[in-house]
């Protein structure tokens, strides 16, 4: 029998004409990333009032990292600063690698910050700022990947914008402990995801899965290219997409076609084509690869991509739907009506029952719109028992696996009766 999902508008706020960019979800509040602002903004994620501002040396691509000591944030122009618990700032440096255009810094070996750009990685202490080492390369593909830390094995994942060598896992020293050729360059967005034994790549045209000890390829699964907007596009354009705790890949392509894989052996368990079901059309020209998916309690949940201008018809930037899917079966649970703002390529963001996506404000031709981050409160409708809804921070794109959380977080776990334990 199906679930019944019950979706309702909790709040939204206004950004003005620009992306509604990353965010994090720690201690009870959001932190999130209103690029054009040039700000970070701490967020009550029940009510969506601003309660403080953080002001950058230049534009916000990606999220923050938060921690008990303050916030560290990367911005335009290479700064990272780092703000204390009191607000103030305790350091800024600069790494020399140029604009900052990734969707995160991350935590590494503890004490280190891994903030990749461009043209390179910088890690940085914590503590002192102090810029312990930097690796270079020169781009060769487009940009903006984020790396991942392994905090079993102790080894930071790299994907670099390179035709080859183009995974690399350091040692706490920047030793490689692997370099990689993979099978065509990792995507946009693109950040090593590990679950269990395995470590997903999203490159342009390929899924990849390694073992996570010996850094060997698995298996690999090629996409065909697609015309989408009236050219011929790599089918993985984008960002990372979706592995959940319970060992699948949602994979998404340029032109709405979703696929879900056992990430053990890569079999395909089930597939939708949006097109098909008239939900966008290759008439749009920006990639659904550049949505955010997530991952939790057995659904995944995603924010339309149609750009065509506004009033053009069913496919409009501002006519997309929220969706929800039953990861396990493929079942579409819920689609809304069609009354909101294209997905950014920001991530959605799990806060104790609530789902917070922003949106992008340009369209095919350029025309640019007021802009917003959406919060949806999400719970099973028919639940005849009672529900405790967990509350867990969210670090970027959901810890390591990157987009599957925690069971618990959005639908709740069921309270056990006193009956149900002593039986």
């Amino acid at each position: 029998m199906s679930v019944k999902i019950d979706v309702s508008n909790s709040w939204r706020i206004e950004v003005g004409v620009g992306p509604a960019e990353h965010g994090v979800y720690v201690d009870g509040y959001l932190y999130l990333a209103p690029t054009f602002k040039s700000e970070f903004w701490k967020v009550d994620p029940e009510t969506g009032t601003i309660l403080y501002k953080y002001s950058m040396p230049g534009y916000v691509w990606g999220a923050p990292l938060v921690d008990r000591s303050g916030l560290y944030g990367a911005s335009m122009g290479g700064d990272v600063v780092k703000f204390g618990s009191n607000y103030d700032i305790v350091w800024k440096v600069n790494t020399g690698l140029g604009d900052f255009i990734a969707e995160a810094v991350i935590e590494a070996w503890g004490r280190c910050l891994a903030v990749q750009y461009p043209r390179g990685i910088a890690i940085i202490d914590k503590g002192s700022g102090e810029i312990l080492w930097i690796d270079e390369w020169v781009p060769e593909v487009p940009r903006g990947q984020e790396p991942t830390f392994d905090y079993e094995t102790g080894i930071l994942w790299v994907c670099r914008p390179t035709l080859e060598s183009n995974l690399v896992a350091y040692d706490i020293d920047g030793r490689k402990i692997h370099v990689i050729d993979l099978p065509s360059p990792p995507t946009t967005y693109a950040c090593p995801q590990i679950w269990a034994g395995y470590i997903m790549i999203t490159c342009r045209r390929h899924i990849v899965v390694l073992d996570r000890g010996s850094g060997k390829i698995l298996w690999v699964r090629e996409f065909p290219k697609v015309i989408y907007g009236g050219r011929e596009q790599d089918p993985l354009d984008g960002g990372p997409r979706t592995l959940t705790h319970d060992g699948r890949a949602v994979i998404w392509t340029t032109d709405g076609v979703f696929i879900c894989f056992d990430i053990v052996d890569g079999e395909e368990i089930w597939q939708i084509d949006f097109k098909q079901l008239g939900y966008t059309s290759s008439e749009c020209s920006d990639p659904w690869g550049y949505a955010g998916g997530v991952a939790i309690d057995g659904v995944f949940i995603i924010l339309g991509r149609n750009n065509l201008p506004e009033g053009s018809g069913p496919f409009s930037i501002d006519r997309n739907r929220l969706f929800i899917i039953d990861y396990r079966s493929g079942e579409i649970l819920y689609a809304s009506e069609p009354v909101y703002q294209m997905a950014c390529c920001c991530k959605p963001i799990v806060a104790k029952g609530r789902v917070i996506i922003g949106s992008w404000y340009k369209d095919s031709k350029g025309r640019t719109y007021q802009n917003f981050y959406n919060c949806w409160r999400i719970k099973l409708s028919d639940n005849r028992r009672e529900r405790i809804v967990l509350d867990r921070d969210y670090t970027w794109l959901g810890g390591s696996h990157h987009g599957g959380y925690s069971k618990g977080c959005l639908l709740g776990i069921e309270r056990k009766s006193r009956n149900s334990i002593n039986s």
